[in-house]
Formats: C-alpha cells, sequence, structure tokens
C-alpha cells in the first residue's frame, strides 16, 4: 500500500513539473520598415502593448514572438517629431501563424503621418526580399 502511495505521489509530481515547463503557445510578428525616402535618416520606435519592443532604419524588418491573443502595435518616428505614437493597430496572434505589420507614410498638409497596417504574406514577401532583418532591435 505505501509503494502505491509512494508511486501515486511521485508519478503527480512528474506530471506537474514538466507541466511548468510546457512552453507558452506563441505566434510571430514581423514589423516591416520600407518607407522610401520619408524619414529614412531616423529610426521608427516600434511598441507592443505600449511596451517599446525595437527600433527600425529604413529598409529593415525584426521578428518577435509574442503570446497567443489580442495585442496592439504602434509606431513613433525619432528626429524632429512630436513624439506621439500612431493610433494602435489591434492585431490577433494565432499560435503557429505569422502576423506582417508594416508602416504607412501619408502626407498630411506639410507634415507625414506614420501608422501601422497589417498586411498579407504576400503583400510583405517581396518587400522583405529588399530588406535587411535586424535582430537585435533594441542596441544602437
Amino acid at each position: 500500500m505505501k509503494a502505491i502511495k509512494l508511486f501515486s505521489l511521485l508519478a503527480f509530481f512528474l506530471t506537474t513539473s514538466f507541466g511548468a515547463f510546457a512552453q507558452a503557445k506563441t505566434g510571430q510578428l514581423y514589423l516591416i520598415r520600407h518607407t522610401g525616402f520619408t524619414g529614412s535618416a531616423v529610426n521608427y520606435s516600434f511598441y507592443v502593448d505600449d511596451q517599446l519592443i525595437c527600433k527600425l532604419k529604413n529598409k529593415s524588418f525584426s521578428i518577435h514572438d509574442l503570446a497567443v491573443g489580442d495585442h496592439t502595435v504602434s509606431v513613433v518616428s525619432g528626429g524632429l517629431s512630436n513624439g506621439k505614437k500612431s493610433p494602435p493597430l489591434k492585431i490577433t496572434v494565432v499560435e503557429g501563424k505569422i502576423n506582417y505589420v508594416s508602416v504607412v507614410s501619408t502626407q498630411a498638409g506639410y507634415a507625414n503621418k506614420i501608422t501601422c497596417q497589417e498586411i498579407t504574406q504576400n503583400s510583405a514577401d517581396p518587400v522583405l526580399a529588399k530588406s535587411k532583418q535586424k535582430k537585435d532591435c533594441l542596441s544602437k
């Protein structure tokens, strides 16, 4: 009887300890900046859920693993800008899937306005082919 209790207790601890090491479900987010000449001399700062996760130069992209669920993505221009983030773009991350988010620059009077836009893989592939991946996003 003691052997059965001991074996049961050992089995319980093993199953719970393996559950603790299970990986969280994630998907990927590609942040893409390919804005032509607009703001090409300054970095753009990308925020996910109001946390700075990357600074990108023009013609570059970065890849991030995000937890499954809803997130917001916004961007702010470096250099001489008002420092305000773009309106947040809501994305839904699905396990094992990739979300592609690109910066869009539009002319608003005398100023350029930047926003984030989710794009398809078909739209992202040609841009990614002409861009360089940045792996250490927050380094100088």
